[in-house]
């Protein structure tokens, strides 16, 4: 997880999702090949009962994608070492301690209250029964511990979103989980692989995704006179921020020659303390914003108390001047960290 690897396009909102999807597939595949222990490992890991593998595989699988949430998000965050490691360390110990703790709970209630006729107090207590009806709220639980865990590392910020993305995650692993073992072949090798990959995508989907606080507003010169030149928008501090462009030779953040149409003080693109966006035009010449199927005309109005504005967005492009001469601009998000 790297911020200069992933571009501020859309697919950056699966890029956690992927992250955690892959966490999950590798905890499915340490927990099966510890059960199977092929080779020497039939010496080193004892045998557990068959009534371990269902809380050992949700403890896994909760820890192993906890963990990397917190991990993914301190390495683009640029955590220093140690607080990387503890922060992954404490959500992968108390995912999978609350996992150990609600599986139980869960298994208490199921035995005393929902499952305890003698019809379904055997299905209930059987660790080798594969069905839906007897191992969902195993799975909620699951999912819902995967949640708690990094809510004390982000210091219960943002707990409405890991609790309900926790349990979301947990209920969409069994669904697939429980489709693979009697829709598509009734393969539970292929089970166990959906289950992991599925609940660490819709977490990495629902709980935690990449911010636009990794990104900073840039603008970039398109026209051949100053091809590549750019500047940054945002300030060092947060705070709000306007940049002007123009061709005035003294005091402006960017500037283009008249030759190209632009006059003194033409375009400028400012954002707020909310990291919203937008440009106004300054200039009775032509100035026009470009986007997908929209174009927006922001030369100035006299008639108006105010300059035109609109907000920008990714790969906008700005015209400047008429169409014989002009410059041509375009607003991009570039990890912060080149500012």
């Amino acid at each position: 997880m790297n911020i200069f690897l992933i571009p501020y396009t859309w697919l950056r909102h699966f890029s956690m999702a992927l992250w955690c999807g892959a966490a999950g597939l590798m905890a499915w595949w340490v927990v099966l090949t510890l059960t199977v222990r092929p080779g020497f490992l039939a010496s080193v890991v004892p045998a557990w009962p068959p009534s371990w593998d269902g809380p050992l595989l949700m403890a896994a699988m909760a820890g192993a994608i906890a963990g990397a949430n917190i991990l993914g998000q301190s390495n683009l965050e640029r955590w220093a070492l140690w607080k990387r490691f503890t922060g992954t360390a404490l959500a992968v110990g108390l995912s999978i301690l609350f996992t150990v703790i609600w599986y139980n709970l869960w298994h208490f209630v199921e035995a005393t209250f929902l499952f305890s006729g003698e019809a379904h107090a055997d299905h209930a207590a059987d660790s080798s029964l594969v069905s839906l009806r007897y191992r969902l709220g195993a799975f909620a639980m699951g999912g819902l511990s995967s949640g708690l865990g990094p809510i004390f590392v982000r210091k219960l910020k943002g707990w409405p979103t890991h609790l309900v993305g926790g349990l979301a995650s947990g209920l969409v692993a069994a669904a697939l989980w429980h489709i693979n073992n009697f829709s598509l072949g009734l393969d539970l090798y292929l089970a166990g692989a959906a289950l992991g990959f599925s609940w660490g995508l819709t977490y990495g989907l629902f709980v935690w995704g990449i911010p636009d606080s990794l990104y900073a507003g840039w603008i970039r010169v398109l026209t051949p006179a100053r091809y590549g030149r750019r500047i940054p928008i945002d300030a060092p501090d947060g705070q709000a921020k306007e940049r002007f462009t123009g061709h005035f030779p003294r005091g402006l953040d960017l500037f283009l020659g008249a030759e190209d149409g632009v006059q003194e003080l033409h375009l400028s693109v400012r954002v707020d303390d909310k990291q919203r966006y937008s440009a106004r035009g300054l200039s009775l010449m032509p100035t026009q914003v470009k986007r997908f199927l929209e174009k927006v005309d922001l030369r100035y109005d006299p008639r108006r108390p105010a300059p035109l504005e609109t907000r920008l967005s990714s790969g906008d492009r700005i015209r400047i001047g008429d169409g014989n001469t002009f410059a041509e601009v375009e607003f991009i998000m570039l990890p912060r960290e080149e500012s």
